[in-house]
């Protein structure tokens, strides 16, 4: 490995990570939505 390298893999590690993180909230956003949705649907009126 290429020394002193570690100043560009973190950066590179948080950034991975935050993305992860706000694809996350994304999805579980978007299931909950669903799911209420799903549930008005099912509700006899």
């Amino acid at each position: 490995m290429i020394e002193g390298g570690w100043e560009y893999i973190w950066p590179a590690y948080a950034v991975a990570l935050g993305g992860l993180t706000v694809l996350t909230v994304v999805v579980l956003a978007r299931l909950l939505a669903w799911s209420r949705q799903a549930r008005d649907l099912d509700r006899p009126k």
